[in-house]
């Protein structure tokens, strides 16, 4: 059986370069998708991709 990586909220934040409690407030926002097990959040890498893709912006700059 494959099982996805499932990563802490603090692994996600220390890989977003943003705190723990930024990322609880993404969950509450629902910026972020995220697995509840238990009384615990965990994420799959599949979930934080789709986050970063989401936030991407593409930037124009005319000169």
């Amino acid at each position: 059986m494959n099982t996805p990586s499932l990563y802490t909220p603090k692994q996600v934040a220390d890989y977003l370069h943003v705190s723990r409690g930024t990322i609880y407030s993404m969950i509450s926002r629902q910026e972020i998708q995220s697995l509840k097990i238990g009384r615990n959040r965990r994420f799959t890498n599949e979930q934080i991709q789709d986050f970063i893709k989401s936030k991407r912006t593409v930037v124009v700059m005319e000169f």
